[in-house]
């Protein structure tokens, strides 16, 4: 009898209860995965109903700025929530933006005629000031912004006839209040990012440079919702007063506050990014470069809300461009030692660039061919890294700690500069003790101090060295030393273009290589004292005088 073939059942008695189980687990895993993929849409679709509704409420509080309308770009749905994102995270919905903290004035420590506001205690109500008054407003975030305020300052108060009711210092950050506590939050995540960018780099200076230098749209949108709840700081200044703002938050601020009559916005750096720009004001720039950026490259804003003005610069280092341009070309003919003055920017984040190049620098000091004068400005820690290095290098530092001290020093400079030298001893300088010592280390407790020595000392130095700051504005000679934030690149162009700065200097021996030319050869920097008298007589630095001009007008 034949054999029958055996059925596959038989021959794999689990097979088929296999099959099934898997594709059971199959069935059950495409479950799983619909009710997940449900419920990310639903929650996609409430999120996004969240994001939309929050970001509406928060357009209404910023809706008669017209940001859509003036930067021409309505934000999408991921814009939206970066919006939302950041006003959670910098604290800011914390604060309604409602009502006015009352002020008061007291007159300035160190300007003399500069009144200085504050919340409303023992000084002069703010209510009481009439119309006729130049406010500069201000936040203390790094030196910059303040540099530009007393820039401001001096010209205002050198036509304190136009502003008869006053020149007023207004620092939002110095107004105690929640709303100050906000600005202090932000100002010292600025600070650490800093920090971490020039201590640490890679990444961390990647990130740093990337948040600094690609303000869009969105940025100045959260700008504004920071500014809105601002506004208490600012409604208590005297209606039609002149408002001059060296920080674009206090435009914001100033506008949300309806306070748009006379309104000028000081617009910083050299690279054009939306959240440097008010609308509602008009935005003064100090290049060509941010001119037609925001005219043509970065948006259309309108042409009657934007002037090229020139650098921001105090009215004393711009009068006397003719006299300490001459006394440097003198000193360089003469070879004197190179007097070059090195700053530490308001961040504090230079520390470890600024300390190598001390130690580059020690030959040239020890040789007498540098007379080096460093401003560690209120970083204390900075001051004791910048002692311990001098001490490793058996540098002993004149000391200068108040800005009193500060102005006697720059007076001895030029006293000796201008006094003759002695037959034959062309490497020689009168002078007093002070301006003998190899190194001077200013520090100071005091802010208004550790900003006003180095605007005090330029005069008085042949070169100055420093990040591509506002202070690669500044009408001296300047070694462009490593920046911290993409952005500043193209301050250090303007300068080298200009032919007042050397182009960005990124290493300790790219720097030194360039000041032993300096040093060696005299032409170099006399030609760049000559590009700085010229750009004077082209108002290249009459920022400052173009923007108390322009308010002046407007209130008379």
């Amino acid at each position: 009898q034949p054999r029958r073939s055996p059925s596959p059942s038989s021959t794999t008695p689990g097979r088929g209860s296999s099959e099934l189980e898997m594709s059971a687990r199959v069935s059950r895993r495409l479950v799983v995965i619909g009710v997940i993929g449900a419920v990310a849409a639903a929650m996609g679709r409430v999120t996004l109903s969240f994001v939309r509704d929050e970001y509406s409420q928060l357009s209404e509080m910023i809706g008669w700025l017209g940001l859509d309308e003036f930067t021409q770009e309505r934000a999408s749905a991921a814009q939206q929530a970066q919006v939302v994102a950041i006003d959670r995270l910098t604290g800011a919905s914390k604060l309604d933006g409602q009502g006015a903290v009352e002020l008061s004035w007291t007159g300035s420590r160190h300007v003399p005629g500069l009144r200085v506001t504050e919340r409303l205690g023992g000084g002069e109500p703010m209510r009481r000031v009439g119309s006729r008054a130049l406010v500069v407003g201000t936040i203390r975030m790094g030196f910059g912004h303040h540099r530009i305020a007393y820039a401001s300052c001096s010209w205002g108060l050198a036509s304190a006839a136009r502003f008869p009711d006053g020149v007023y210092f207004h620092d939002l950050l110095s107004i105690e209040s929640a709303e100050a506590g906000l600005i202090r939050e932000t100002d010292k995540f600025y600070r650490t990012s800093s920090k971490l960018a020039t201590e640490l780099g890679g990444p961390f200076e990647w990130l740093h440079g990337y948040m600094t230098s690609s303000g869009d749209a969105t940025s100045l949108r959260s700008t504004a919702l920071v500014a809105a709840r601002l506004a208490p700081l600012v409604r208590d200044l005297p209606r039609g007063c002149a408002l001059v703002a060296t920080h674009s938050l206090v435009a914001l601020t100033a506008a949300l506050a309806n306070i748009t009559h006379n309104l000028v916005n000081l617009v910083i750096d050299n690279h054009p990014q939306w959240f440097v720009v008010s609308p509602k004001s008009l935005n003064l720039v100090q290049g060509p470069r941010n001119y037609l950026g925001f005219l043509a490259k970065t948006g259309r804003v309108d042409p009657d809300q934007l002037r090229l003005a020139g650098h921001w610069i105090p009215r004393d280092l711009v009068d006397n461009i003719p006299d300490d341009c001459a006394r440097r070309e003198r000193r360089r003919h003469r070879a004197a030692p190179l007097r070059l003055l090195v700053p530490v920017g308001g961040a504090g984040a230079q520390r470890a660039f600024i300390t190598k190049l001390v130690k580059a620098l020690a030959p040239e000091v020890r040789a007498g061919r540098v007379k080096l004068v460093l401003n560690a400005g209120d970083h204390a820690d900075i001051r004791d890294a910048l002692l311990a290095a001098l001490a490793d290098l058996d540098l002993r530092p004149a000391l200068v700690a108040d800005i009193h001290q500060a102005r006697a020093l720059a007076d001895a400079f030029r006293t000796a500069d201008d006094a003759p030298t002695p037959p034959g001893d062309h490497h020689r300088e009168r002078n007093d003790d002070a301006d003998e010592a190899p190194v001077t280390l200013m520090a100071f407790d005091d802010y208004f101090a550790a900003v006003a020595a180095t605007d005090v000392l330029i005069r008085a130095v042949d070169l100055l060295a420093c990040k591509p700051s506002e202070l690669a504005f500044y009408p001296v000679p300047k070694l462009m030393i490593r920046r911290v934030g993409d952005h500043e690149a193209f301050s250090a162009s303007r300068a080298n273009e200009l032919f007042d700065g050397t182009e960005e200097l990124r290493t300790v021996p790219d720097a030194l290589h360039y000041l032993r030319i300096f040093n060696s050869n005299p032409e170099p920097l006399t030609l760049m004292n000559r590009a700085i008298r010229r750009n004077a007589d082209a108002g290249v630095y009459d920022g400052c005088k173009v923007a108390i001009d322009t308010v002046a007008d407007a209130l008379s």
